[in-house]
């Protein structure tokens, strides 16, 4: 790429010396003189102009490849001056030979070195193309981490920069998506119409959301707000320019792309916030704390420590001065794999499609119902997203079947801003009496073969938890909620699009609950 914008730099400055006159182009008042001479001419042709810009969109998806200050040096030192150089290359070129404007980038390049220059362009746009598929992969990420799109697999492809992922089926969708339009669209002339609408869009939008970011994130006063609107005219401006003239040679199909993700966007965030709604006014749980007390067991809480001296560390929280230690056991390291030979499938039990289940109160006038559980020889190990509180999963289970594993183990699975965790810093164990354990799993960026099994095993070789070595005995429960729209009652039919697409799209991607945590 270094090579590409130096070609492009050098021929610019070739061409500027037939006619140096051009300068006068950089003249911001060359343009708005142009523009009231013009009038409406004028006006169409900003829709045109502004296809010099594009491009720079891909920069904002990119920092979380490169940073904030490479970008910039590049930028300033590399970039921006080549391309300059060369429009004004092209525009010296047009004022010499007017009838160059069908291409006035080939045409300012020597006759000798056309193909030696084709040869480069493609290059440099399969480089080019590069940053845009990496700028998706990133802004599906960040999509995904605040709730707005499906969680889709992400895999994090170096050890030292997290931001470099990738997403393989946005991968896919891209690349379909690019057959179909290049196939529709056929010529890259006829293309360029729908790349300028979805630009200018592109710009608008991030110019009001750093205007909101002013006002409501840094608190700025709202003359200063008011200042930077200054921007969002020009691009308001632009934008009628383009929607004016581009639309129906080609805008619409990047408007049909955009609305289609939007709705898919939003459907699945509305669809978590129904869901969470529902679970939390209609679905019980109850504190770890007090769950030995309901199932009337012998409870306390304590928290399960390594220290440097290889030993365990039990501290009660209602009685700081019962500090228990136990020594900790083999300190055979666990790789952590997920293997279909090594775990086969009909050796571990797994509950799923537990639907959920609407609460029943537990008080009768001012006394305490007490409720009789069985309890069930093996281990029962819960998926939870909660350090505090039960998961729904369990109190269904409860309901459903008045009954308990001998053991209960609530596992919340973490994810650490580092590629991988040593296995001596991987558990959190916190117990609430002989029978029930919280273990908390941390995992690096990169570790995405994960076992149940093997994380349970490590907490027994580590922390002396009650484990069975007889994986038919170990019984894991794994949320998973069937959504049913209801279509009663007009109000309904307005939430029933974007509802109908989320029960589609979480019977397609379930997930389980993982939780993104920087340690």
């Amino acid at each position: 790429m270094i090579l590409w914008f130096i070609l492009l730099a050098t021929i610019g400055i070739w061409r500027i010396t037939y006619k140096p006159v051009i300068f006068k182009a950089l003249n911001p008042w060359k343009a708005m003189d142009h523009l009231i001479k013009t009038k409406k001419q004028g006006f169409y042709q900003i829709g045109s102009v502004f296809l010099s810009v594009t491009g720079l969109e891909a920069v904002y998806a990119d920092l979380g490849y490169f940073g904030r200050w490479p970008i910039r040096f590049s930028w300033f030192v590399l970039v921006f001056p080549a391309v300059l150089l060369n429009y004004l290359g092209q525009g010296a070129l047009i004022i010499l030979y007017p009838t160059f404007i069908d291409n006035p980038f080939y045409r300012s390049v020597p006759h000798w070195a056309l193909t030696p220059m084709l040869v480069c362009s493609v290059i440099a746009a399969t480089i080019a193309s590069q940053s845009i598929i990496s700028g998706s992969f990133s802004l599906v990420s960040q999509a995904i981490a605040m709730g707005f799109c499906v969680p889709f697999t992400v895999i994090h492809t170096s050890r030292s920069i997290i931001g470099q992922i990738y997403v393989p089926i946005i991968n896919y969708f891209l690349l379909a998506l690019t057959l179909a339009v290049m196939i529709g669209f056929q010529t890259s002339d006829r293309i360029t119409d729908a790349y300028g609408v979805t630009v200018c869009s592109l710009m608008i939008i991030t110019t009001i959301l750093y205007m909101m970011v002013i006002r409501w994130t840094w608190l700025k006063p709202i003359w200063l707000v008011a200042l930077f609107g200054i921007f969002l005219i020009i691009d308001l401006y632009t934008f009628a320019a383009i929607y004016a003239t581009k639309i129906n040679t080609g805008g619409w199909v990047a408007i049909i792309i955009a609305f289609s993700l939007f709705i898919f966007s939003f459907s699945w965030f509305y669809g978590n916030t129904r869901l969470k709604h529902y679970l939390f006014k209609n679905c019980k749980t109850n504190l770890i704390e007090d769950l030995s007390n309901q199932l009337g067991l012998k409870g306390f809480d304590c928290l399960l420590n390594g220290d440097e001296q290889s030993n365990i560390i039990l501290t009660n929280d209602d009685d700081d001065d019962d500090d228990r230690r136990l020594k900790k056991t083999n300190k055979k390291r666990i790789q952590l794999i997920n293997s279909e030979h090594e775990q086969p499938k009909d050796s571990i039990s797994i509950v799923e499609n537990l639907q959920t289940s609407i609460s029943v109160e537990n008080v009768e006038g001012s006394n305490l119902i007490k409720k009789n559980y069985v309890t069930i020889r093996g281990v029962g190990c819960f998926l939870t997203t909660s350090k505090k509180f039960t998961p729904y999963i369990f109190e269904n289970f409860l309901n459903r079947t008045r009954a308990h594993q001998e053991i209960v183990i609530f596992l919340k699975i973490e994810y650490a801003r580092m590629p991988s965790i040593d296995d001596d810093q991987r558990l959190i164990v916190r117990t609430f009496g002989n029978n029930i354990f919280h273990i908390t799993s941390i995992f690096g960026y990169v570790e995405t073969n994960i076992s149940l099994f093997n994380i349970l095993y490590l907490a027994q070789q580590l922390y002396n938890v009650p484990i069975t070595n007889d994986e038919s005995e170990i019984t894991f429960f794994l949320p998973n909620e069937t959504i049913h729209v209801n279509t009663h009652g007009w109000k309904a039919w307005l939430r029933f699009i974007p509802l109908y697409i989320y029960s589609i799209l979480k019977q397609l991607y379930p997930g389980i609950p993982l939780n993104v945590k920087s340690v």
